[in-house]
Parts: structure tokens; C-alpha cells; sequence
């Protein structure tokens, strides 16, 4: 019996470690805020899973735990901030994250940016290793700019490689090895002059697919964006293929020696290429869908099932004729304003956080569509709570008559309708269903894009 609870015991302690392999304790600046932990096993997408959630105390501490199966790309929230870090399985980190404090009229892209300081990693240096040859590569660049691109002098990229040799001479871990490799290929593609071939060749053909390596993705997506309109192809033949069918379209794409000889590396390319098209011509959507739909039935590699399943997501995700996420939240004045209070009729949201030149320019773009308007299409600007106050004077001094909104610390909403830049704006139908999201905006075609969907 004894023996059993000792059995017990120490069965729970391995499924608890397991659990939660990964810890972050720290401090941040920003008190009582909401702050996530997200890790990228889906970089093709950009997609992160979210792997904790907590709130910063009243002294700015906070503790995230989670699991990691391999060394991934991360992201720490704190409010709208982020700060970027590598997560190593079975390691814990002490980090400190600071949030500027910023000017209520500094546009969205002017920021002061937050920092991260890892006080302390047990992750054998690997966060160290990639930051330091970071600021390597970074400092031979800014200072070497115009003889590597210019000059196309090959001897500093010999430099940059002896350099990070020299700095943090005990790299052992693949992925800080494959992180400075793609880094350098990176540079090399930027100096080449044929097309990148030479860097396929040597860096992409007969080698692994890094999927959680941000290096490798972020060259794979420069160099194979748009291949079916290679040299390597006949675009007339492709385009045959691709409308017959999958089956008609990977016989022909298999007559690249790169796509043949590289199974894995040629799908995740056509897969890529597949979700460009996916936001083309209705008909072509569609046909990319069907294509995307047969890959991931057949397909041998978990990794591009997952891919696939996340384009859908995001296609689907804000899709025309969806739920409008919806919200409550307070105007200029503190009333409560709902999302539902306005399902009769058309609604413009426009999310800032900021003035800018292009801010300016738009709300009076934004000022003159109003008055077309009138009552047919209704107005909400949410803004950040921070520049509440600016916004406030704003629309007083124009006299802008539409409802001001506070985000207040609703920083979900922003995510809910994927929020990514300042200013965004979402258009949002009768009943309150999504009509485009994003919308363009005020001075792109935004006018013509509420006419038309006006009277649907």
C-alpha cells in the first residue's frame, strides 16, 4: 500500500512537470495588466497559441507557466505591448519587461518600443546565443550597409560569420546554429544576382524544414512567394493544371527537380503559394480551397495539416455574413454603448491609438464621408484607453459628433477583430453581421465599398 501511494505520488509530480515545463517570473511596469503568453509552432501563418493568461499584480509581478514540446518562437503581451522570446522546454526564466510611457498625441507608429531584460535562463544560453549574434549581425549591417548591398562585398559576411565565432564561441544547439545560418543566408540572398537560385541550392534543396525557426521561415517566404510564376514554370501551363485539378497540379509541379527531389519542402511551397490564391477572384478562391482541402487529406506531414487547418481559420475568422464580435463599451461621456445598439443599420468601427500624418489625413477624409452619409451609416472610434484624453479634446475642437469609445482594458476585443495596426477600421452590416474586415480606409475606396453594401 505504501509502495502504491509512493507510485501515485510520483506520477502526479511527472504529469505536473510535464504540464507545465516552462516558467516566466517577472516584473513589468505595467500594473494590474492583462499579460499572455503566446508560443509560434505555426510561423507559415503567423499563429500563436496561447499558453497562459494572468494579470500583472499591484507591484508588476507576474508568474506564466505552460508547456513547450521543442524550442519555439514566443510572444509576451503586457496590454497592447509585446516583447519577443525563445521558450526551451523544461527551462524557467526571471524576466523584466518595460512599457514606456508614451505621449497622449505619439502615433501608433512612432512608440517608444517595449524591452525585455532576461535576468536569468536555465536554458543552457540559448536565448543569450541568439540575442547576442543578433546584435552581431545587426552591427556589421548598420555599419556595413552600403559596401555588403552596394558594393556586394562578400569578405564582411566572412566577418559577420568570424565575429559571432569569436563572441559567443560555445554555440551547440541546432537551432541557435540554424538561426545564424539563415540569418547569413538572409544577407547573401540580398546581395545575389541570380534570383536566389544559388541560395536554394544550397540552403532549401536536400535540407530539413525548419518549421518553428523564424530564420529559415522568413527567407523560405521571400525567396518562394510567387513560384508558380517562376522561371521554373510555364505560368499558362500552371494555371491549366491548377484549374483541372489537385491531382493535375502536382503532376505538374513535380516537373521541378526542387519540388521532386524535396517532397516536404515542395508541399509546404504549394501550400504557400495555395493561400495567396485564396484571397484572389472569387472563382480562384475556390479552386485554391479544393486544392488546399485534397492536400491536407493526403498529406503525410502533421505540420502541414495543421498549416492548412490554420488558413481556413483565418479565412473563416471575420468572413462576410459572420457575428460581429460584440462589445460594451463606455463613450466620451461614460454611458454604456453596445455593439447591438446599432443592428438596424451599417457601422463603420475605427480603432486608434494615435495621431500621424495619415491619421489626420484620414478622420478628415473620415469627416467629409460623415456628412454624405448622414444617418445611414454610423460611426464608432474606440480608442486606446491612453490616448482617451486626447481623443476627447480632438473630437471637440472638430466637433465631431459621432460616439468616441474607450477600450478601457477590453484589450480582447482588439483581437477578436484581429487588430494589428492604427488605425484599423471594420465594416460591420445590418444585424450586426460582418461586411469586411478590414475595411479600407477613409481616403482607399471606402465610400464606394459602404454604397455598395448599402442596399444588402
Amino acid at each position: 500500500m505504501k509502495r502504491r501511494i509512493i507510485t501515485i505520488f510520483l506520477s502526479l509530480l511527472f504529469i505536473t512537470a510535464t504540464a507545465q515545463n516552462v516558467t516566466i517570473t517577472g516584473r513589468s511596469n505595467k500594473t494590474n495588466a492583462l499579460i499572455r503568453l503566446f508560443a509560434y509552432e505555426d510561423l507559415v501563418n503567423e499563429e500563436g497559441i496561447l499558453v497562459d493568461q494572468r494579470q500583472t499584480d499591484a507591484k508588476g509581478h507576474f508568474i506564466l507557466e505552460g508547456q513547450v514540446k521543442e524550442i519555439l518562437p514566443a510572444r509576451i503581451y503586457v496590454g497592447l505591448e509585446y516583447v519577443d522570446l525563445v521558450l526551451t522546454p523544461n527551462a524557467s526564466y526571471d524576466i523584466e519587461i518595460i512599457v514606456p510611457e508614451q505621449k497622449e498625441n505619439v502615433s501608433y507608429f512612432e512608440k517608444e518600443l517595449p524591452t525585455i531584460r532576461v535576468k536569468r535562463a536555465t536554458d543552457k544560453g540559448i536565448y543569450r546565443q541568439i540575442i547576442y549574434s543578433e546584435e552581431i549581425i545587426n552591427a556589421y549591417m548598420m555599419e556595413h550597409f552600403s559596401q555588403i548591398y552596394r558594393g556586394r562585398q562578400v569578405r564582411y559576411i566572412d566577418s559577420i560569420q568570424n565575429a559571432i565565432s569569436r563572441e559567443v564561441p560555445d554555440i551547440k544547439n541546432d537551432y541557435v546554429k540554424n538561426h545564424n545560418r539563415y540569418k547569413i543566408a538572409a544577407i547573401k540572398l540580398g546581395i545575389s544576382s541570380d534570383g536566389g537560385k544559388r541560395i536554394i541550392k544550397e540552403y532549401f534543396d536536400g535540407q530539413p524544414v525548419l518549421y518553428t525557426q523564424s530564420a529559415y521561415i522568413d527567407l523560405f517566404k521571400e525567396l518562394f512567394e510567387g513560384y508558380f510564376n517562376s522561371a521554373s514554370f510555364d505560368s499558362h501551363l500552371v494555371n491549366e493544371a491548377f484549374t483541372e485539378g489537385p491531382v493535375a497540379l502536382k503532376k505538374h509541379l513535380a516537373t521541378d527537380p526542387l519540388m521532386a527531389n524535396n517532397p516536404r519542402l515542395g508541399e509546404l511551397i504549394t501550400i504557400y503559394n495555395l493561400q495567396k490564391l485564396c484571397h484572389g477572384d472569387r472563382n480562384t478562391s475556390r479552386l485554391a480551397k479544393e486544392h488546399l482541402s485534397h492536400i491536407k487529406a493526403q498529406t503525410k506531414y502533421a505540420e502541414h495539416k495543421t498549416i492548412i487547418s490554420n488558413i481556413f481559420a483565418k479565412l473563416e475568422r471575420l468572413a462576410p455574413g459572420t457575428d460581429a464580435p460584440t462589445f460594451t463599451l463606455k463613450d466620451s461621456d461614460g454611458n454604456d454603448v453596445n455593439l447591438s445598439d446599432y443592428k438596424d443599420g451599417l457601422v463603420l468601427l475605427q480603432f486608434v491609438d494615435g495621431m500621424s500624418p495619415i491619421g489626420e489625413h484620414q478622420f478628415a477624409e473620415l469627416r467629409n464621408l460623415h456628412y454624405q452619409w448622414q444617418d445611414s451609416v454610423q460611426i464608432l472610434t474606440i480608442a486606446t484607453h491612453d490616448k482617451m484624453g486626447f481623443y476627447k479634446q480632438l473630437f471637440s475642437e472638430k466637433r465631431q459628433s459621432w460616439p468616441l469609445l474607450d477600450l478601457g482594458d477590453n484589450i480582447l476585443l482588439l483581437e477578436a477583430y484581429n487588430v494589428r495596426t492604427f488605425p484599423e477600421y471594420i465594416l460591420i452590416k445590418r444585424n450586426n453581421k460582418i461586411g469586411e474586415a478590414p475595411a479600407p480606409s477613409p481616403e482607399r475606396y471606402l465610400g464606394e465599398r459602404v454604397t455598395k453594401m448599402y442596399g444588402k
